[in-house]
């Protein structure tokens, strides 16, 4: 009976300790989180050149593809990704949905702003010929219409023989494929993604300035992408912000080498177009969405 009680109590003590060892080893939930790297979602387009550039020189990040902006949105909401990419309209109505509240904005995409008439692709128009076309636009009392109209003139068009429809940037892509409308007046951003889908430039102005009226109030004038986080993945997108700062002291060329190589489209394809650009939030924007929206990183 001793000798078994030995051998019990052995036995017991062997088992303690390799279930103290197991305990050890075993990664806390927290610290697995941790570990893993944060997954980024995002829509592939040309204007993200920053994330291409910084896609592979870490391995805290992961990028998770997303067929729309808006898909990147849900996810964000679902906890399917930590991070994403959301185009600006679709951001602030991000934000200030259900389970908004646990979304902060932690930089900004920002593209030149621009004038820009995209016509499409199977017509054939010059400026002069557009009387009596259906072109879409922001709103009438946009600064964007009020260049172009100026500018029409002196090219003898009068603007108010065109015939317009009022509808947010993001559909008027949508809107030239479907042939709903011949043309569309958009800020150059969206104006490079026109010509890339195989629609023509008819008119373009760089000198535009955004923030003289409320359709695109200087805040947001020229964002284009918000980079929106769980609060809970703030600290481990940290780095990301960092490293998509930096991006900011490369030359155009090898920004557009970054989307060649994640996109396919030639170099010569990009050249004619000005490059995006990271931003840490601004004391514009942290005015506009209230401190406590925006991951602040000085």
């Amino acid at each position: 009976m001793q000798i078994f009680k030995r051998h019990l109590a052995v036995l017991l003590l062997a088992v303690a300790c390799f279930l103290l060892a197991a305990c050890q080893d075993r990664p806390t939930a927290g610290s697995a989180a941790a570990e893993r790297p944060v997954k980024i979602g995002y829509h592939p387009n040309p204007l993200l050149g920053p994330l291409y550039a910084v896609n592979g020189k870490g391995s805290g990040w992961k990028l998770v593809t997303f067929g729309t902006g808006g898909d990147v949105g849900y996810s964000l909401l679902s906890g399917e990704v930590e991070a994403g990419f959301v185009d600006t309209e679709k951001a602030l109505k991000l934000i200030k949905a259900p389970g908004g509240e646990r979304l902060k904005v932690a930089g900004v995409i920002q593209f030149p702003y621009g004038a820009t008439l995209v016509v499409r692709k199977d017509l054939k128009l010059r400026l002069g010929d557009l009387k009596g076309k259906h072109l879409a636009a922001l709103e009438a009392d946009c600064i964007i219409n009020h260049q172009f109209n100026k500018d029409a003139r002196k090219h003898g068009l009068d603007p108010k023989s065109i015939r317009y429809s009022y509808m947010p940037f993001a559909d008027m892509l949508p809107a030239l494929e479907s042939k709903s409308i011949d043309g569309a007046l958009v800020k150059g951003a969206h104006g490079v993604l026109a010509e890339l889908a195989g629609h023509k430039i008819l008119y373009q102005n760089w000198e535009i300035k955004a923030g003289a009226d409320d359709c695109c109030p200087p805040a947001i004038a020229q964002a284009e992408y918000f980079l929106v986080v769980r609060e809970q993945a703030v600290e481990r997108v940290k780095p990301l912000v960092a490293a998509l700062t930096t991006t900011n002291d490369l030359p155009p060329s090898s920004l557009r080498q970054a989307i060649a190589a994640n996109l396919g489209y030639p170099v010569a394809a990009l050249e004619q177009y000005p490059t995006s650009t990271f931003a840490a939030v601004s004391e514009d924007l942290k005015k506009m969405l209230g401190e406590q929206r925006c991951l602040l990183t000085k």
